[in-house]
């Protein structure tokens, strides 16, 4: 039993699980602030379920597609590795799928509509023929429209119905959502040094081919760092709120740091890098979890 759930942990991706968690409860908790996060926990736990479902599903779809790109770029994923075979693989797939639309149905029909909407670009991304992750600039949009856009302002939105029967003027959905889409966007070009043998191969068009992997760390960065100059710039001047300026500063500082000390001559540099980028996505929603917890 523990093997099977290591299994299928190792297949969710299991940094895009935690991002989901972590945006799922941090939206249910700023949508909460007037009630109280108690009085809907039912709609947070179908939201939850319906969520990481969805993610098991799109990454395992892409997966699927990627076997032998996978063994070259990331020989360490289950398939890749042999340790999960395609045909399991496609049930796990295929069962997340649907347990993410009937759990999304239990949560308002604009989940549901989300959800629907964030799978199918999923399906755009990945699969064939029409595989949009060929190329950079319709593989970063996808990514940017379902962790930025549709992730937080769509559900940001949704849980705001849901929960308070309106769409209340004083919540922070929109710097939220342009700043986690900045980071969705250094994702997107992140995610692909790592991956610059195995793309190149099967003529996969990321940043990092057709510029370099310098071209793609760098613009990611300044990416990163104008978002929390961003972030800053909203805390002080919008709702002068020191707990969402000084955890900016600092967070932005450390990504300054890492930026700079970071070694991209090596694989396992980069991939260190790249896992580090993840920590920063997560302390963004944990800041806003206290932010929440605080108003």
């Amino acid at each position: 039993m523990m093997k099977a759930l290591k299994l299928l942990w190792d297949f969710s991706r299991p940094h895009t699980i935690i991002g989901s968690w972590l945006s799922i409860t941090t939206l249910y908790l700023l949508a909460s602030t007037d009630i109280g996060w108690v009085a809907h926990l039912d709609l947070y736990g179908w939201a939850l379920v319906s969520a990481l479902a969805c993610n098991i599903c799109i990454t395992g779809l892409n997966q699927l597609v990627d076997v032998e790109m996978d063994r070259i770029n990331k020989p360490f994923l289950p398939i890749a590795a042999g340790r999960l075979s395609i045909e399991r693989a496609r049930w796990i797939v295929w069962i997340c799928g649907v347990l993410s639309l009937v759990t999304a149905v239990m949560v308002s029909h604009l989940f549901l509509g989300l959800i629907v909407l964030i799978t199918f670009i999923g399906y755009l991304y990945s699969a064939p023929p029409i595989r949009l992750k060929r190329h950079h600039l319709p593989a970063s949009l996808c990514i940017v429209v379902v962790r930025g856009v549709l992730v937080n302002l769509g559900i940001g939105l949704a849980f705001e119905l849901a929960v308070n029967g309106t769409i209340r003027a004083d919540h922070v959905l929109v710097p939220l959502t342009l700043f986690m889409s900045a980071f969705s966007l250094a994702i997107a070009w992140f995610k692909d040094l790592y991956d610059v043998e195995g793309d190149q191969q099967h003529q996969v068009k990321t940043l990092a081919v057709l510029y370099s992997i310098n071209t793609a760390y760098w613009t990611g960065g300044l990416i990163v760092l104008l978002a929390y100059a961003y972030g800053i710039w909203f805390s002080y001047t919008e709702i002068d709120s020191p707990w969402l300026l000084i955890t900016h500063v600092v967070l932005g500082l450390a990504f300054v740091v890492h930026l700079i000390r970071s070694d991209m001559s090596t694989r396992e540099g980069i991939y260190r890098f790249y896992m580090v980028f993840w920590v920063f996505f997560f302390a963004e929603y944990l800041v806003y979890i206290v932010y929440g917890l605080m108003v």
